[in-house]
């Protein structure tokens, strides 16, 4: 068991490792295009989501979520305003220029996954989906019983 468990740890880490190492996203560190992706999924259904929306859908500390977020308003990517509804909540809209910066780099992501289909083979890539997916919900769940 210690050995598969050394196997997979290997494994992950090649993986991450060779993600990190392609910079799949510029303009934009890794956690600020996952902010921008949550802010533009929810500009299409006319929403906007709060930092506290934010940080349970990534899982994302506050300290950190209220640093990505300066640094996106920095760059004109965001917009905060307080909500009209509720004076204790603070709206955090994507705005165009973020809009266009992430889908710029969203598309160069699709483009490099179409790459990997492409070199793999369709079923394949259909059969890892479901496993990579499991081995996020397996390890979110363990993390929280710890």
């Amino acid at each position: 068991m210690e050995a598969l468990s050394e196997e997979l740890l290997t494994a992950w880490l090649r993986l991450t490792s060779a993600i990190d190492n392609q910079r799949l996203v510029y303009g934009l560190s890794f956690n600020e295009a996952v902010v921008c992706s949550l802010l533009e999924r929810e500009s299409r259904r006319g929403g906007f989501l709060t930092a506290s929306d934010l940080c349970a859908r990534t899982g994302i500390l506050k300290s950190q979520m209220n640093a990505i977020l300066r640094s996106l308003e920095r760059k004109g990517f965001i917009s905060r305003q307080q909500s009209q509804r509720d004076r204790r909540q603070i709206e955090i809209r994507l705005l165009p220029e973020g809009s266009v910066s992430y889908k710029a780099s969203h598309q160069r992501v699709l483009d490099l996954a179409r790459r990997l289909v492409d070199a793999m083979g369709e079923e394949p890539v259909r059969q890892l989906i479901p496993l990579l997916h499991q081995v996020v919900d397996t390890f979110t769940s363990i993390q929280q019983e710890v």
